[in-house]
């Protein structure tokens, strides 16, 4: 069976409708790149005006790539977008909706009857339900956690110094670490036995990497963000080993 985490942190996979849609950039704003904890990024981060680290931004630069799905905060209503060729994806909390783009002055716009998402920037929007109008803010930090859902990972870990995310799919681990830099890519190679019930584990190596992964169903505070995740993660990666915390992506 594949690697997951810990049985008590069930893994689910994201609904079947999104396996078929293309892949996207943002609704006007295509390249977005991540920062070192893996939040995208407008161009106006990214420039020579940024008032960030100069490592870490030319880092994220060089690991910059195009989402797939982006979160949005609308008024309290928590919403995902995916942009597809000609259409884009819309992700309610008690429905999914594929919406045509249509013609606009400006930004990217997608409508089909009183329902509609109009792009203005990567970072903000104007989502249009049953034909009321209201006004979205991309939320950066539940981006990443989207983006990996839709691209079919069941489980996701982060840290910092040196920024990096693992990513765990049915049928591979992926390594991101290096501040975006450098990735590594390993078959998942399954379930191992453990002596604590509540850790999972997975051990894989290629012509390239070795990678062992462990995930332990206890409680994980990022040092970044404050933020608390149900589990403690940790990727042994050609010796070198990297801690941080993780949760399903259900």
């Amino acid at each position: 069976m594949p690697f997951a985490a810990p049985p008590i942190l069930v893994l689910s996979l994201l609904l079947a409708l999104l396996a078929g849609c293309g892949r996207g950039a943002a609704p006007t704003e295509p390249g977005a790149a991540r920062d070192a904890a893996g939040s995208p990024r407008s161009a106006m981060d990214t420039d020579s005006g940024s008032h960030q680290d100069a490592a870490t931004d030319a880092a994220a630069r060089g690991g910059s790539y195009e989402f797939e799905a982006y979160a949005y905060q609308c008024n309290g209503l928590e919403i995902a977008v995916r942009p597809g060729d000609g259409n884009l994806t819309l992700i309610l909390p008690e429905r999914t909706l594929v919406l045509p783009q249509v013609e606009s002055a400006s930004g990217a716009r997608y409508a089909e009857g009183e329902n509609g998402f109009w792009g203005r920037g990567i970072n903000s929007g104007l989502l249009t339900l049953d034909g009321e109008d209201i006004p979205c803010q991309l939320d950066r930090r539940a981006t990443p956690w989207v983006d990996a859902q839709v691209r079919g990972a069941t489980f996701r870990g982060i840290g910092q110094e040196p920024g990096w995310h693992l990513e765990i799919h049915p049928d591979r681990l992926v390594m991101t670490y290096a501040y975006g830099t450098e990735r590594a890519v390993a078959p998942n190679p399954g379930a191992v036995a453990d002596a604590d019930p509540a850790v999972g584990r997975g051990d894989a190596v290629t012509e390239s990497h070795t990678v062992a992964v462990r995930v332990a169903d206890r409680a994980c505070t990022d040092i970044m963000s404050g933020e608390t995740f149900p589990a403690t993660v940790s990727v042994t990666l050609d010796g070198r080993e990297y801690r941080g915390c993780g949760r399903n992506l259900d």
